[in-house]
């Protein structure tokens, strides 16, 4: 029974896909057909009506939601029906810090991440094989020698002895930092005379020498930027995005005009799979003659709200800014910011004074101690009411304390907060950045909630892969990839965790209007899965299979066998 069940749901769903998302079917009189959608376990987000069992939406938008009978009087007819067998629909899940157009450009190099390549010895053999760029370099992706098994990286008495006579660079998984051969960096300049960048250092070895670990993007990327993302890979890195329930995706990584043309026209492709929120970078080359024309280049699946800037670097990668530094001292400094308060003060306000949303990286509690104080700065100079209606975010708040958070609602910003980490680097985080005496800092979901905010969780792919189910599961359980529970203390409930990849990124984003629940006038935006993750057991939320992904009433992924097309019951 359970097996014809699984078939019966499979079928509606494929036609589902068949119906909405095939070319013949995209016109406006198919687009305004009435789609109804019954036996349900409808987890809404919306706190008038928490739960429905039936969605009816015509147009990309939903038209009816709650009880069958009352979805099927307040429609009349419809022209499409699905029996879903109650099975779960949630809110398309919504990334609130990612890279997806930029991180494409992963699909473009030799991946050699811990995730896909878990020991050094087997990135080291993918390596050898890589054939220079247009430039003549050796380029990686994804190198983290806190993850991989020999817990070593790439350094340049590896990389020599593949290359001895062609520059090679592998870029940190971080994005906060590079592995470099001796010709790389005899090109770059670059020897043990060098000063260490502003927000950077070049790893030095017992004697003095490099190791060809530059650590913090001022280290590296002045000598060689990442490759280009494509428009092909930039739709593609959408679909992947959709298999894990994404509707709704982020670039904060627009860093010049040529990578914002390329984003809009990516997400014009009839095949792009989400909707996409951008932030411009701050350090743009072109940024003061760019920034005034943002907005247009906003369409109805691409917002551009926010500004990014960034006040420190990479927690893992040794360049978080701390007010106590390091647990292990080994893992870096920890006592400097990518700039003065001074800077981030006049930087910030005119943000505000562009009409724009500060999106600010800060990792480590010094360098949330920066950022909060160049808003507060700005609220002062602006006025209070002048800028009530901004919505700045503050992006990682890897390490923060319950004050922080308390500051962050006094002015009237929100957190998006990596919570990867918990899981990935946990067990990092718990021996060597941070001890066992502060790991509650980490990832401090409970606290945010506990100040009022509406925290969200992200997976700043590809940093780490998007998995807002493992993310959820991470928050609520805080459990390490080793089993070691870390910050227990800063556990949230499923309910709170599903809030924080809905509803409050939709608020941070500005888009709470559109997305986020499921209410009569919102987009058709949801999830179907095959378990429910605020009524499952808590330790199975990260098992819960995505069956297919609708954006707009359009199915985006669909994970079933193929069925022939069939004539929907009505």
């Amino acid at each position: 029974m359970i097996k014809v069940k699984l078939i019966i749901f499979m079928t509606a769903v494929m036609f589902l896909s068949a119906a909405i998302s095939e070319a013949d079917a995209q016109t406006a009189a198919d687009q305004q057909k009435t789609t109804l959608i019954i036996n349900a376990d409808i987890v809404t987000m919306d706190a008038t009506r928490p739960d429905a069992q039936a969605l009816a939406f015509r147009d990309g938008r939903i038209v009816a939601i709650g009880t069958e009978e009352a979805v099927r009087q307040k429609i009349g007819s419809y022209d499409f029906f699905f029996d879903l067998n109650g099975r779960t629909i949630v809110p398309g899940f919504i990334e609130s810090h990612d890279h997806a157009f930029m991180s494409s450009n992963t699909l473009l190099v030799e991946d050699v991440s811990p995730f896909t390549t878990p020991t050094l010895a087997g990135a080291l053999t993918k390596i050898a094989t890589v054939r220079p760029d247009k430039d003549g370099w050796i380029v990686a992706f994804g190198a983290d020698q806190t993850l991989y098994e020999e817990k070593r990286g790439p350094t340049r008495d590896l990389l020599d002895p593949l290359f001895p006579n062609t520059p090679v660079i592998v870029y940190h998984l971080s994005g906060h930092g590079a592995f470099m051969n001796s010709e790389a960096l005899r090109i770059s300049g670059l020897d043990e005379s060098t000063p260490d960048p502003a927000g950077g250092f070049y790893e030095k070895d017992d004697t003095g020498k490099l190791t060809g670990y530059l650590s913090g993007q001022p280290a590296f990327l002045p000598y060689k930027s990442y490759p280009s993302a494509t428009h092909a890979a930039a739709v593609e890195k959408s679909k992947l995005s959709a298999e894990f329930g994404i509707t709704t995706g982020s670039e904060l990584a627009i860093m010049n005009a040529f990578v914002l043309e390329g984003v809009y026209q990516a997400v014009q492709d009839p095949d792009y799979a989400t909707r996409l929120v951008g932030g411009y970078f701050s350090t743009a080359p072109d940024y003061e003659e760019i920034v005034p024309l943002l907005k247009n280049y906003e369409t109805e699946l691409f917002h551009i709200p926010f500004i990014k800037t960034w006040t420190d670097g990479s927690l893992q990668g040794g360049t978080a800014y701390m007010r106590n530094g390091y647990h292990d001292h080994t893992m870096g400094k920890g006592d400097s910011a990518q700039g003065s308060q001074a800077y981030f003060n006049e930087l910030v306000l005119d943000i505000y004074r562009k009409g724009f949303w500060p999106a600010v990286h800060a990792n480590g509690d010094a360098a949330v101690d920066v950022a909060l104080n160049a808003l507060e700065n700005a609220k002062t100079e602006m006025g209070a009411a002048n800028t009530e209606n901004f919505r700045p975010q503050i992006i990682h708040a890897q390490v923060s304390h319950p004050e922080q958070f308390v500051r962050m609602k006094q002015l009237g910003a929100e957190p998006t907060i990596f919570t990867s980490h918990i899981y990935y680097w946990g067990d990092l985080h718990f021996e060597r950045t941070l001890g066992p005496e502060n790991i509650e800092l980490m990832s401090a979901m409970k606290s945010a909630y506990d100040a009022g905010l509406r925290p969200a969780m992200h997976s700043d792919a590809p940093v780490a892969p998007v998995d807002p189910l493992l993310n959820m599961w991470a928050a609520v359980n805080r459990e390490t990839s080793s089993g070691r529970i870390v910050g227990a203390q800063q556990a949230i409930t499923p309910e709170q965790a599903l809030a924080a990849y809905t509803i409050n990124p939709a608020y941070q984003f500005g888009m709470e209007e559109d997305v986020g629940s499921l209410e009569i006038g919102k987009f058709a935006d949801f999830v179907v899965l095959d378990g429910n993750p605020v009524k499952i057991d808590p330790r199975e939320i990260r098992h819960i299979k995505v069956y297919a992904t609708i954006m707009g009433g359009r199915v985006t992924y669909l994970d079933t066998p193929i069925y022939d097309r069939v004539t929907p019951l009505k």
